[in-house]
């Protein structure tokens, strides 16, 4: 921030009536505020088996998909789908099932302040995931974490000088903000295929689950071409002995362009999330071998936003005649927006008191909860609980068993982020490894996105107020400081120029004494 601290502008030997007062429309984004909520959603699907039958849930999943969000009076609405997986066995309590459906939500969040015509980002993350059967029936139940922050683009008056005034002396400041000027979303379908090996022994696969990441975003006239990678996790079924269920890890890479709709920007920032996945292999080519194909509905998101510097009054005040008095106004607006992508590699060994011993661990899958997080010198540690559900075979059947359970976490990642509270993790290349019957380590890389905002909260002068003054006597006076107290306060306090306070006192400190010093000023 540029600061001018003491500007003294001479308006001749005759004081004006009537001050002038310089005002701007000022473009700049400003922040309302953030609010997180919990979502509960919930569906049910029939199941194509017999009533009864025996149907066991061995593990669930969820994606959550954000599909509209809207700002209305006070309120926040969010509108979006959860896609459940789920892999359970039916009669034969050796042969795994997999099961996918969704659920739409509508989640409203109470939002003071909140008006239409306002935007609000949103993000979601899942953490917890329920699954039961009754009746032929299978329940689905997720909860979501969901935060949500709102922006006013709307243009604030501000005021940037005073003229026309007898003895003015005004601090001025040079405010950086930055405005929203292009926005652009697509959704791009993204199509792979790849060769799984015969030894894996696979038989059908199941359903799969995918994160994606922006590695890089470049903005060229009237579109930004945004970059990344593809994590697929995809499960299948297996003719393995004593494993009849496997795990395949695939990278598929992007590039897909974005149309623009607005002015060219400084700054770009984009994001992207999954929406659908859809997966199935084939008999591949020689005996055994199968191919993969797959199919990922992504959704981008692209924005440019444009820096302004404008020259603010910050303060001001009269030597002689009427006393202004500046009326001014807490704004936090937004200086630079960025969307943030950061992993770590991370591990949980389990102890599974009570459990079947382990012989051959199939898969994990996890879900983070977050429950503290702190910033510090460019590092972000996360605290919470990981809530994990192993699939595994024992020495004792050849039925699937599963085991859930919770376990605390701290990860610390290497980011700076303004505002880390919308922050999403979701975790990859989940491993599962054996140690002894009882003792299982899970290994997994652990990945943020945060959609950041850097903020600005200086008090802005939106109005003068003017009042007659008491008249002052003339001549020099001793006085002593406040502590903290700079030359400018203490001038404007005894209504001084700054330079004459300086003359007279010139080893006065800055504000900068946490105690009194004695000051000598000079009125006319």
């Amino acid at each position: 921030m540029d600061m001018n601290m003491d500007i003294f502008e001479k308006q001749g030997n005759i004081a004006l009536d009537t001050p002038e007062i310089l005002r701007e429309e000022l473009p700049l984004q400003r922040f309302v505020g953030e609010n997180q909520s919990q979502a509960v959603v919930e569906g049910e699907v029939a199941l194509p088996g017999g009533l009864r039958e025996e149907t066991s849930v061995l593990s669930a999943e969820a994606m959550a998909v954000l599909e509209r969000s809207q700002v209305q009076t006070g309120v926040v609405e969010a509108d979006g789908k959860v896609t459940f997986h789920v892999l359970y066995t039916q009669g034969d309590p050796t042969h795994v099932s997999s099961l996918e459906a969704s659920a739409e939500f509508s989640h409203n969040i109470d939002f003071s302040g909140a008006v239409p015509g306002m935007t609000a980002p949103i993000s979601l993350m899942v953490e917890h995931v329920e699954a039961s059967t009754q009746g032929g029936r299978m329940h689905l139940m997720a909860i979501l974490r969901v935060v949500a922050r709102v922006f006013s683009d709307e243009p604030l008056a501000v005021v940037t000088g005073i003229r026309n005034v007898d003895g003015l002396m005004m601090k001025t400041e040079t405010l950086p903000a930055c405005q929203m000027v292009a926005s652009g979303a697509q959704d791009v379908l993204i199509r792979d295929e790849c060769d799984l090996g015969a030894v894996l022994q696979i038989t059908d696969t199941l359903y799969a689950s995918a994160t994606a990441s922006v590695q890089d975003v470049m903005g060229g006239e009237e579109r930004a071409t945004i970059s990344g990678n593809i994590l697929l996790d995809v499960t299948h079924r297996s003719d393995m002995p004593s494993r009849p269920i496997v795990v395949t890890r695939h990278t598929i890479p992007f590039e897909e362009a974005v149309a623009l709709v607005g002015e060219q920007g400084d700054s770009m920032c984009c994001d992207v999330v999954v929406k659908d996945v859809a997966v199935l292999s084939q008999e591949g080519k020689e005996e055994g071998e199968r191919t993969l194909r797959a199919e990922v509905m992504l959704g981008l998101e692209a924005n440019s936003t444009k820096r302004r510097d404008v020259c603010l009054l910050l303060d001001a005040y009269t030597t002689q005649g009427n006393m202004l008095t500046p009326q001014t106004q807490q704004v936090m607006r937004a200086l630079s927006h960025k969307q943030v992508h950061t992993a770590e590699s991370g591990k949980i060994t389990l102890m599974l008191d009570g459990q079947t011993p382990v012989r051959t661990p199939l898969r994990a899958s996890l879900r983070p909860i977050i429950t503290d997080l702190i910033t510090n010198n460019g590092k972000l540690q996360v605290e919470g609980m990981m809530e994990v559900t192993m699939l595994y075979m024992t020495d004792e059947s050849e039925v699937p068993q599963s085991y859930t359970t919770e376990e605390p976490f701290q990860m610390s990642f290497a980011c700076d982020l303004s505002r880390p509270e919308s922050l999403i993790l979701y975790p990859s290349n989940v491993e599962v490894n054996g140690i002894t019957s009882d003792r299982v380590e899970i290994k997994f890389i652990l990945h943020v996105s945060c959609y950041d905002v850097q903020m600005g909260n200086e008090p802005l002068v939106t109005g003068i107020d003017e009042q007659p003054a008491q008249p002052a006597q003339p001549g020099i006076l001793l006085c002593f400081s406040q502590p903290g107290e700079t030359v400018w306060d203490i001038a404007k306090r005894y209504r001084v120029s700054s330079d004459s306070l300086k003359r007279m006192n010139p080893d006065l400190g800055e504000g900068d004494s946490e105690s009194s010093e004695r000051v000598i000023l000079w009125r006319k």
